[in-house]
Parts: structure tokens; sequence; C-alpha cells
């Protein structure tokens, strides 16, 4: 019994290879009173990492799937007016922020990051029907701009799933 009480003692300490003070240390960083462990990367700052190529790609899929657009009418004198076909053209992307999800959020552990899409709406020469215009390619640059804000989840070691963002306000 004794030398099964000494193996079980001896294997607890082999098992420990940190000291009580990097212990101690590892313990304050997670509380936020501590400074870094040397070469230690958080699960947050790997979503940030990857956000840049995760946006890269749903920009790519965005102005893909948008590139049908919408088809407007413009009046011009009572009734009488022409058509003509608007696009949103996602220009640039802006990584904003990486936030750990709860257990009871969003079904499971994990990581939110938020991406924000800068577009211009580009638009159709006018049409006198509506199927013309929707054949139409959208190629006229306009002065309309705006910015879109999607949320897309990580696994908790910080790779992402793949799926479509939320647009969501942020």
């Amino acid at each position: 019994m004794k030398k099964l009480a000494l193996v079980a003692v001896c294997a607890l300490l082999c098992s420990c290879q940190r000291t009580p003070g990097e212990v101690m240390q590892k313990v304050k960083y997670d509380f936020g009173i501590g400074e870094k462990p040397e070469g230690y990367v958080s699960g947050a700052e790997r979503v940030m990492q990857n956000l840049d190529k995760v946006a890269q790609t749903e920009m790519k899929r965005m102005n893909i799937e948008g590139r049908h657009g919408e088809v407007q009418f413009q009046e011009e004198e009572g009734l009488r007016g022409s058509y003509y076909k608007q696009v949103k053209l996602y220009e640039d992307f802006y990584p904003l922020d990486a936030r750990a999800t709860s257990k009871a959020a969003e079904g499971g552990r994990g990581y939110l990051g938020y991406i924000e899409y800068t577009y211009r709406v580009c638009q159709s020469e006018r049409k006198p029907n509506r199927t013309e215009a929707a054949a139409a390619s959208a190629t006229i640059r306009t002065n309309q701009t705006g910015r879109e804000t999607f949320r897309y989840t990580f696994s908790p070691g910080g790779v992402w799933d793949g799926k479509k963002g939320e647009k969501t306000r942020r």
C-alpha cells in the first residue's frame, strides 16, 4: 500500500510541470490582472487574425450573390418612367472585434467575430421595361455608399465555421 501511495505522489509531482508561481501568473492573466506569458495567444486574438481571410472570402461571396441586384422604377411623369438595376458592390472591410461566447449563448462555447464592410451602389442604364433592366449590367457607379456589419461564429479554437455572416447593428 505504501508503494502505491509513493507512486501516486511521484506521478502527481511529475505531472505538475509548472511551478506554483507560474500557475499563479496564469490565473492572474486569466482574470485580467497579470501579464501575458511569453508566446501566449488567446482565442480572441486567433479569431482577429482569421477575420481578414473570412472577410475576403465573404466579400467575394456577397458580390457574386448580389450581382443580380434589384430592379427599381424611376418615375418621370405620372405613370411613365423607366426601370434600372441597382447592385451593392462591396469594396472594403474592417475587422472590428472578437468576443468569447458563453455556454448558454449561441448554443455552446466559441467566439463571435465582427466585420464591417463598405459598399458602393452601382446602377444600370435606364430601360423601358423590367425584363430589360433585369438583364442589364449595373456598371454605372453612383455616389451612394454605405456600411454594414456582420457577425460570424468561430469554434473554441478560433476556426471559422464557414457559415454566412448575420447582419447586425453594432
